[in-house]
């Protein structure tokens, strides 16, 4: 099997030098997802163009652009036309768009392959890896573990070297879970960076793609390629304006972290029954490197945080209303999202069996004018601290558990109408809900071998300072290591 290069700048230097071709680099990945993606189950559908498209790029038609050669996968509620895109469901299976989701069309563009679509739960709607459509996907670091969702096909994948970078959506922190379980770079980007227009919508205000990556330069390569003004998504005109626009040819400012203010927000490091010890040492120890680069830590907190973020959970409210809008729009099989649910779901899919009988207009629930409210509210908040202790990021842990097993999914240990059971316990609710930028990093492992991420959140349209901070924090903290998959095969995991 062919060495594969670490990152996205390796893999250039190797097509500059002629050392290696992109269908050679391609073919070797589609290799990699033959050996080892039954193990994994990450993938749901190969593009059978993806070889022609690397001829072409070979041919040298077309300029070079940033991701030139660069095998990426696709979350699989993102338009790709002529591959099938089910956003999980078994229903939706022979769906085939036929057009490609804006990002895509980008990616396309600078150059980049797209190797396949990656497994998600159903319409993006649970924490966990498994869906009606494929079945369950595992967690490289440990196959008996969970990948994290909703984008855990596209986090496993990218982990175990099946692609050099990818693509989720984080509605509620689906991209950053994944990348906290898989040792990842994930980015939830401002609303409006990256175009929503082909992607099949959860909460439309709270929708953000964005990339999965091995390192924080790879992530910021992809999303710099996917960003740009969509006029089939108004939103994204504010986010490419100046002086917003920044591009990945600007380079990201060195020790950022130096004299960098972050607010460590404790609430969501203090811990409780059934959080992981190990994953607060870990957060110590990244919050100790921080300091030692030269950044001043501050505690502070959010009054009535834990009733605000329950208060500003939309997915109950407008949900139903936001799919079936997706749905009518693809011009997929079914126009309601009630319709598809009925006797295809796991017994541990509450939330989606909720947003099947929920309103299909959100302004005949009472409380969906008051939730809009307090997310303003929650919003306000948060840039208020920013404004008063003058805060470059705000930090905390993205998970505080690492990646559960799957015996304990399916025991219901995170199903809330379960005995026994407790809310999942992620933090990345508070990012999502307020429609703010945020980034996790990883940061270390547990005694186990499993990552820790942890997560900077930032005020938006300021990505590119924020990229800068997790750059450093990369910089100072330990190096990522393999998954337990991968050993012995010369990865580039």
């Amino acid at each position: 099997m062919l060495e594969l290069p670490q990152d996205i700048a390796g893999l250039q230097a190797l097509y500059r030098s002629g050392e290696v071709t992109v269908s050679e680099i391609v073919a070797a990945h589609l290799e990699r997802i033959e050996a080892l993606d039954p193990q994994l189950n990450s993938v749901v559908t190969l593009n059978r163009a993806a070889m022609d498209d690397a001829a072409r790029l070979d041919a040298g038609t077309t300029p070079r652009g940033t991701l030139f050669g660069v095998p990426v996968v696709i979350k699989d509620n993102i338009d790709t036309a002529g591959i099938a895109t089910a956003s999980g469901s078994a229903a939706l299976a022979a769906h085939v768009p036929a057009a490609d989701a804006h990002l895509v069309v980008r990616l396309r563009e600078a150059g980049a392959v797209i190797l396949a679509k990656t497994a998600l739960p159903d319409f993006a709607m649970s924490w966990h890896g498994h869906s009606s459509r494929s079945g369950v996907t595992r967690n490289p670091y440990d196959l008996s573990r969970d990948p994290g969702g909703s984008s855990s096909g596209t986090g496993a994948a990218v982990a175990a070297g099946l692609a050099m970078a990818g693509v989720g959506t984080d509605t509620g922190g689906s991209i950053r879970v994944p990348a906290s379980f898989c040792g990842l770079v994930g980015i939830r980007p401002t609303v409006g960076l990256v175009s929503r227009h082909g992607v099949t919508a959860l909460v439309r205000e709270q929708d953000s793609p964005g990339p999965l990556a091995r390192t924080v330069a790879d992530a910021a390569i992809l999303l710099e390629a996917m960003t740009g003004w969509d006029p089939d998504d108004p939103v994204t005109a504010l986010a490419n304006l100046p002086p917003h626009r920044r591009t990945a040819q600007d380079p990201l400012p060195p020790e950022a972290l130096k004299g960098a203010r972050i607010g460590v927000l404790r609430q969501l490091c203090a811990t409780v029954p059934g959080d992981d010890p190990d994953v607060v040492r870990v957060v110590e120890e990244g919050l100790t490197a921080m300091r030692e680069a030269g950044a001043s830590l501050i505690d502070v907190g959010i009054p009535r945080l834990s009733d605000l973020l329950h208060q500003t959970f939309m997915y109950l409210r407008q949900s139903r209303r936001d799919i079936n809008h997706s749905l009518t729009r693809s011009g997929a099989p079914f126009t309601d999202i009630a319709d598809i649910v009925t006797g295809q779901l796991r017994p541990t899919d509450v939330l989606l069996r909720a947003v099947a009988k929920s309103h299909q207009d959100p302004h005949h629930d009472g409380a969906y004018g008051r939730g809009l409210e307090l997310r303003a509210h929650l919003q306000h908040q948060i840039a208020g601290l920013f404004a008063q202790h003058k805060l470059s990021a705000l930090c905390y842990p993205s998970v505080r558990i690492p990646a559960p097993s799957r015996t304990d999914i399916d025991d219901g240990a995170f199903d809330t109408n379960a005995p026994h059971s407790r809310p999942m316990p992620t933090n990345t609710l508070l990012a999502a809900q307020a429609a703010f930028p945020a980034v996790t990093i990883p940061t270390g492992s547990t005694s186990g071998g499993l990552p820790v991420g942890m997560e900077l959140l930032g005020l938006p349209h300021r990505d590119r300072h924020l990229i800068a901070l997790a750059s450093d924090l990369e910089r100072i903290t330990p190096a990522r290591t393999s998954p337990t998959l991968t050993a012995g095969l010369g990865s580039t995991a």
